[in-house]
């Protein structure tokens, strides 16, 4: 496990979710993180698989991979 959003980081970033976000799975050791839980999902998952977030910013994105100690990854990338 991680480390997962506390409640008032959820609220924050709750606030800031845009309709039109960039595509972003957070990455700890090449495992995508869910951010809500901490968990991580198996490495080498294929990335359909994987757990995308879709509504925030790349500013948010980067503030939230910070918090839980992750890697943003961005689908346009």
């Amino acid at each position: 496990m991680a480390n997962p959003l506390t409640p008032e980081q959820i609220d924050e970033i709750r606030a800031e979710m845009v309709p039109n976000g960039t595509p972003v799975r957070f990455q700890v050791g090449g495992q995508t993180l869910d951010i809500s839980t901490g968990r991580l999902q198996p490495k080498g998952i294929n990335v359909i698989h994987q757990i995308h977030y879709w509504k925030f910013s790349k500013e948010t994105s980067a503030k939230i991979a910070k918090w839980v100690g992750a890697k943003a990854i961005y689908s346009d990338d």
